[in-house]
């Protein structure tokens, strides 16, 4: 175990950054592109969704911001820092995947179709 926290102490620490940088964020007024623009980015909602699930709410998660899921699998990429597969290829595929679906999400909810 110390032999992997030690491999990956850069992963872990920029994730702890990330949490810790999207709870200030959170806790001082919510998005900052919203604040500025006054329209919701593509993560808006994100936080209160991943809160709903480590509840066990995922049918609130889901309503709050329906890429809830995503989270942990790009936790796991931050922490391994870029290299989830052996092959390059396959971790490009799996993030395109995943802002494809985030893509798809914000363009439903601007359409009407998803309601948050």
């Amino acid at each position: 175990m110390k032999a992997f926290l030690k491999k990956h102490k850069f992963g872990f620490t920029l994730l702890f950054a990330l949490i810790i940088g999207g709870l200030v964020i959170s806790l001082t007024g919510g998005c900052l592109v919203y604040r500025i623009f006054h329209i919701e980015c593509l993560t808006c909602g994100m936080t209160h969704a991943c809160f709903e699930a480590m509840r066990f709410n995922f049918r609130r998660a889901f309503m709050l911001h329906p890429m809830f899921w995503s989270m942990p699998i790009l936790a796991l990429y931050v922490i391994f820092e870029g290299r989830l597969f052996k092959k390059k290829k396959y971790d490009i595929i799996l993030l395109s995947f995943l802002l494809l679906g985030f893509i798809v999400q914000y363009i439903l909810k601007y359409k009407g179709i998803i309601v948050t």
